[in-house]
């Protein structure tokens, strides 16, 4: 009886990376906060705003980096 030693190497996609990215990090921030359950904030800060300013941050920086991927690619 001969064993099978041929093994498939596949390489995972991009939204599957992401994916397994977000839940490492999902998974150390829970952990950050079940370590430190008191931490919090510096009082006075508007957090609503403080969290949408931030995706829209991040929303313009990734907008202005598919844009600049675009015409790079365009461009050959």
């Amino acid at each position: 009886m001969q064993k099978n030693t041929n093994k498939i190497k596949t390489k995972d996609c991009k939204v599957c990376r992401y994916i397994r990215q977000f839940l490492i990090l999902a998974a150390v921030l829970l952990v950050l906060m079940w370590s430190q359950p008191d931490w919090r904030l510096p009082p006075g800060l508007d957090y609503a705003t403080l969290v949408g300013d931030l995706f829209l941050w991040a929303f313009l920086a990734m907008l202005a980096f598919k844009a600049w991927q675009h015409y790079k690619d365009r461009d050959r």
